[in-house]
């Protein structure tokens, strides 16, 4: 009895110890990819370890649950939908720790998709000091209701040495609410966190700062796999990151400026596999340019990296590099080239701008353009003042920042949608002091080819302000001009132009599918034709031409105004038979749109045949000549075309077959005249008829 009491007191007792579990640090998320999230905690007695997770705070139907049972907590959720917003609750057995509506986190969307994505910046932010706090709180009050995508940190995130208390008590206990547990971390390391610049903790890497932070390695968030935590690449969206050690030694030997260590090899092998990314920014601790509470001037690890590193960067088309180490901040314009110290850098040479960048409509404001093709100049950033203000060193502001503030504190935000990237830079007191603009492949001009009534779409190259030169405002416009025409669309500070030519093939008023002509036995030419569709179309203007090929309108045959079946049309000239019989005759269609829009038709031609009458088969044949034809009727004759002397008789007939004149005469192989003088001049047809054989000759009377 005595012992069965004693195991009911022990059950008691570790259901009540279980009971007591406290949360010491976190929830916080790692390794944020496009179908995973890593959580992790801390608690004060080890249990096992569960994640509830769902699309909802109220439906959390979906659990990872880990048997082993830790003190530390690190629990994976995979098979997640890109760029969806997850809630979740942590705890062990059963028991939920911490859950609710300010719980969630959002999945990265595929890499290389385009949106609207925001990044904080803390550089040396872990001080443990009100300042921290209220850069915090400006960063948030900035971002507001909008999510906060991801939170780079650039070193130094817990004085003095990087212990891990430090980290609880410096870095954990002032993010925990605001960032960690809805936002993804994505740390470089700082000489405070290897241990307050420690020689054996830079070859040994045996500090906190690798136990407390879940890093991708193996490239399973983007990029090449570095194989270390020291320095690792990441996407989001259409953004490639690189965090990279400025500080410790790679296999306790080589550093960040040691081009030819295990570090940078794997940087250029990263940055040649990432070429295809809309954007890429690299970040670390020790700056290249800077003269606040750290001298580049005179301190060799930010010499090195000026010196021996950054042009790699540059010739792989980084387009923002972000750096701590030195509590102020500091800003180039957009530049590239300058590897020596400060008097020796030359606006003219180094900037591949005039313009400060700012984007705020002041004078020479406007965003630094670049084109992906070359991708050249780079904008350099020290923001080293998220958790404390540090001094000016002599020849404070350096020769190489457009803007310098040593006077306050403050944080970043980046801001990237499509080709535009804004960094705005956050004072302690909540102004925005600096902010600058990079926009890509901007200032086009495009030739669009379509046809008349198409519509077409036309969509600026650039993110901002729209102004177009039809008085639309928005990022796109519809056109559908009736005749070539040019739009161009600016931004409202008017540093960005696109021109759009849109050529308007008009569309044929109608379509011929045949067109055909023939002779009946009178010379009459018909002319034949089929229309597949007519659009807009008014009428037919038939012309006519003999070998001179001088076009004459002959005749009118309306159509139109729209058919979408075939239609059949002819027409007889009848004045063809007067036509000269030695000579083609050529025939064409001008067609005529409603607008007055004219096209032609394909040439026709026949030629007409002398006109021969029915005859009796047992008359003997003969055949005759007119000569001259044509002539003035006086002079033309007519004979046999062999000896002989036939009685005929003589019919002069108009063209109709009117008989004009009738008579008889005898023909032998002697030319004689046979018209009177008073015949005009005009087409006639002479009938010879000789024992009930007859033949018909053309006269051309002049």
């Amino acid at each position: 009895m005595k012992k069965y009491l004693l195991l009911v007191l022990l059950i008691h007792f570790l259901q009540s110890a279980l009971a007591q579990t406290t949360l010491l640090r976190g929830p916080y998320l790692q390794s944020a990819t496009s179908t995973s999230m890593v959580v992790r905690w801390r608690t004060d007695l080890a249990t096992n370890s569960m994640v509830r997770y769902g699309l909802s705070h109220a439906a959390l139907n979906m659990q990872v649950e880990l048997t082993a049972k830790e003190t530390e907590h690190e629990v994976k959720l995979s098979e997640l939908d890109p760029a969806t917003r997850y809630y979740y609750a942590i705890g062990f057995a059963g028991e939920i720790l911490e859950g609710g509506l300010d719980n969630y986190f959002e999945t990265a969307p595929k890499p290389g998709t385009k949106g609207k994505y925001r990044f904080g910046v803390l550089g040396d932010c872990g001080t443990n000091s009100a300042t921290q706090d209220m850069v915090r709180e400006r960063i948030s009050a900035y971002l507001g209701e909008n999510y906060m995508n991801a939170l780079l940190l650039l070193g130094d995130n817990a004085y003095a040495f990087g212990k891990d208390a430090e980290y609880q008590s410096n870095f954990f206990n002032h993010y925990k609410s605001n960032f960690l547990k809805k936002n993804p971390v994505f740390p470089a390391p700082g000489n405070h966190d290897y241990n307050n610049d420690n020689p054996d903790r830079q070859k040994d890497h045996n500090v906190p700062y690798y136990d407390v932070f879940t890093l991708p390695t193996q490239g399973e968030a983007g990029g090449v796999a570095s194989e270390t935590e020291a320095f690792y690449s990441y996407d989001y969206g259409n953004v490639h990151f690189l965090s990279l050690d400025s500080y410790g030694k790679e296999d306790q030997a080589t550093r960040l400026y040691d081009t030819l260590g295990r570090q940078v090899r794997w940087i250029k092998k990263d940055l040649a596999a990432n070429q295809n990314k809309d954007w890429i920014v690299a970040y670390w601790h020790h700056p290249p340019y800077s003269q606040g509470s750290r001298n580049s001037e005179t301190e060799l690890d930010m010499i090195k990296i000026r010196e021996n590193f950054i042009g790699i960067l540059e010739k792989n088309g980084v387009d923002l590099i972000l750096c701590g180490h030195s509590h102020v901040y500091e800003r180039s314009r957009l530049m590239e080239g300058h590897y020596d110290k400060a008097d020796t850098f030359d606006p003219e040479k180094h900037n591949l701008s005039k313009s400060s960048g700012r984007y705020d409509g002041t004078q020479e404001s406007c965003p630094y353009l670049k084109k992906s093709d070359s991708n050249k100049g780079t904008v350099y950033v020290v923001s080293g003042s998220a958790g404390q203000l540090g001094s000016k060193a002599a020849g404070f502001p350096h020769k190489a920042m457009y803007y310098s503030d040593a006077e306050r504190s403050g944080g970043m935000v980046l801001e990237v949608e499509g080709n535009r990237l804004d960094a705005k830079w956050i004072g302690v007191d909540g102004i925005i002091y600096d902010q600058f603009t990079i926009e890509k492949d901007v200032n086009k001009e495009t030739t669009i080819e379509i046809d008349a009534g198409e519509r077409v779409e036309l969509k600026s190259s650039f993110i901002g302000d729209y102004i177009w030169n039809n008085g639309a405002k928005t990022a796109s416009i519809t056109v559908s001009p009736d005749k070539t025409t040019d739009y161009n669309v600016k931004d409202a500070q008017n540093c960005i132009t696109d021109v759009f030519r849109v050529n308007v093939t008009l569309a044929d008023p109608v379509k011929l599918i045949g067109f055909s002509r023939k002779a009946d036995a009178a010379n009459v030419v018909t002319l034949s034709w089929t229309t597949e569709f007519e659009n807009a179309f008014s009428h037919f203007l038939i012309e006519r031409a003999q070998d001179d090929l001088k076009w004459a309108e002959v005749g009118r045959v309306d159509g139109g105004p729209n058919s979408t079946t075939n239609k059949y049309y002819s027409f007889k000239d009848e004045q063809s038979p007067k036509l000269d019989l030695n000579q083609s005759i050529y025939y064409r269609l001008k067609m005529v749109a409603l607008g007055g829009r004219t096209l032609y038709s394909m040439i026709t031609t026949i030629r007409l045949q002398e006109i021969i009458l029915a005859v009796n088969p047992n008359a003997q044949p003969f055949d005759i000549e007119v000569i001259p034809n044509p002539s003035a009727a006086r002079q033309m004759q007519v004979k046999l075309s062999e000896r002989a002397s036939l009685k005929a008789e003589m019919q002069l007939m108009d063209v109709s077959g009117r008989i004009l004149v009738e008579k008889t005469m005898t023909l032998t192989e002697s030319p004689v005249s046979f018209l009177p003088d008073n015949v005009a001049a005009g087409i006639y047809l002479l009938k010879v008829s000789v024992n009930g054989r007859s033949v018909v000759r053309k006269l051309a009377v002049n």
